[in-house]
């Protein structure tokens, strides 16, 4: 199965936040899209692939 950006994510309005409390407002990240969307569901609206919960990073981190 082949994910691939559909462009709807375009039009999904996103609240600006800081990036250090991206994760902890509930904000989640789609790889494929490049986007932050706001959802209970895993999987991005967009492109169906499943969204990263947690930072990379450690201080942005959620302890």
């Amino acid at each position: 199965m082949t994910f691939c950006c559909k462009g709807i994510c375009d039009d999904l309005e996103i609240t600006t936040v800081s990036n250090s409390l991206r994760y902890q407002v509930g904000q989640k990240r789609c790889t494929m899209c490049s986007i932050f969307v706001e959802t209970e569901n895993l999987k991005c609206p967009c492109c169906g692939v499943r969204l990263r919960t947690k930072s990379r990073n450690r201080k942005h981190a959620v302890k």
